[in-house]
């Protein structure tokens, strides 16, 4: 073939590899994979035969760094795409997947801003974890029929998708902007639409990671005492989110599950919590106060730092592991370097993991004479349920744009009025 393709006579130990100026092939099993493209190359259409044979796959990011390519047509000879494919391509805005495929594979389109339209066939089954995460551009998409597992992230942090059609598919269901498992047990990704207040149903058991990541006109969220979970990045990036009313019952509140919450004013951790992960509530600097109860034992890296608003924290006996910089500190922006916030106190427990969080952190504290009792949490928490509940009962007896003003504004004032005396009472 001379020049640019592999030699007949290369050794069999060799990979058989060719070139054709713009993709790099490989064979394998007797058909071509496509393993790199050329970052300058401005292309269209992925050819069906290479050299006599038919190209059916797309290897692990064979497309990085492909920024002048803004469409791409994948033809019927290709049956599945590698991990991170299209990774990071900036300019690519449409896509046609092929009708072969059966899986779209693991950040396979991450962190394409441009990408506006894919048409998925009806031969999906999977969507891989982090397939497009990070495609802010992305308003609309339609599930196949066949849709059987849709993975961890693989909407996460799309601010602008409105709509996801999931009318062929049985085992999703998009309902009130908000789209769900078919039995209403887990919540996988919320219209980037949703304003004001919220009320997740009561058979909702888990929020996956990044559900309503950057939902930035999300004022007010209501989790029933059903959900056990809050995932990874579930609210990240909800810069209005004033207020998330969480429930006993709940379980784990996973890595960076708040973060950027810039309006966040408070976080009352119910008593059935045990994990805070790292950087749950990251960078809120307006939450004012944080009650850790009883119950909790672990409390993840970072997971206040940068909140600049919270002066005191009382650790609770239960924490058996603090990592570092939990609370007390911010970061800069520059230079990474993390220092004390001025004016924070922690409150501790002699001999605990928090006084040893609190010496070894350098960090004002004061030992408490008194335990803080697991019951009156309790009490302290139904209170704020019941006006939860009351609440929630109005607005959606109203429909999803609540009750009157009137009405509302009474509600929200007392509740409000309640938590604040309460967490008045555990301070002092």
């Amino acid at each position: 073939m001379g020049g640019m393709y592999a030699s007949a006579d290369t050794p069999a130990d060799a990979k058989d590899e060719l070139t054709d100026g713009t993709f790099t092939y490989e064979l394998v099993d007797g058909s071509y994979t496509i393993i790199s493209c050329d970052t300058t190359a401005i292309i269209t259409d992925i050819p069906e035969l290479r050299n006599g044979y038919a190209i059916t796959a797309i290897a692990d990011k064979a497309f990085v760094g492909c920024n002048f390519i803004s469409e791409i047509n994948i033809p019927k000879t290709v049956k599945s795409i590698g991990v991170n494919s299209f990774s990071g391509c900036s300019n690519l805005k449409k896509v046609k997947l092929s009708e072969k495929m059966n899986s779209i594979s693991e950040g396979a389109f991450m962190s394409c801003p441009a990408l506006e339209e894919i048409e998925i066939p009806d031969s999906i089954t999977s969507i891989g974890n982090y397939a497009f995460y990070g495609c802010t551009s992305l308003k609309e998409i339609t599930l196949p029929e066949s849709l059987s597992e849709l993975g961890t992230m693989a909407f996460a942090e799309c601010g602008e998708i409105e709509k996801i059609d999931a009318s062929k598919c049985d085992g999703y269901v998009f309902e009130n902007d908000i789209l769900y498992d078919k039995d209403k047990k887990k919540i996988f990704r919320a219209s980037a639409k949703l304003a004001g207040e919220t009320v997740i149903e009561n058979t909702v058991e888990s929020i996956e990671p990044g559900a309503f990541s950057m939902c930035g006109e999300l004022e007010r969220v209501y989790i029933p005492q059903s959900v056990t979970y809050i995932g990874e990045d579930a609210f990240g990036y909800c810069a209005k989110l004033k207020k998330a009313d969480l429930s006993e019952g709940l379980n784990t509140i996973a890595p960076i599950a708040f973060k950027y919450c810039y309006a966040l004013e408070a976080a009352d951790i119910p008593t059935t919590v045990t994990e805070i992960g790292e950087g749950a509530f990251y960078s809120c600097p307006n939450i004012t106060r944080a009650i850790i109860p009883e119950g909790v034992q672990y409390i993840g890296m970072g997971a206040f730092l940068s909140c600049t608003g919270l002066k005191q924290v009382i650790i609770p006996k239960s924490a058996e592991i603090i990592e570092d910089n939990a609370f007390g500190f911010t970061e800069s922006a520059d230079s990474g370097e993390y220092t004390p916030v001025e004016g924070f106190k922690l409150s501790v427990y002699s001999g605990t993991a928090g006084e040893k969080y609190a010496k070894s952190s350098k960090l004002d504290y004061t030992v408490a004479n008194k335990s803080i009792k697991k019951t009156a949490f309790i009490i302290i928490a139904c209170g704020f349920a019941i006006l939860a509940v009351i609440i929630a009962v109005v607005i959606m007896s109203k429909g999803r744009k609540g009750a009157s003003a009137e009405v509302r504004k009474a509600d929200k004032a007392a509740k409000e009025k309640a938590e604040e005396e309460n967490y008045k009472k555990i301070t002092d």
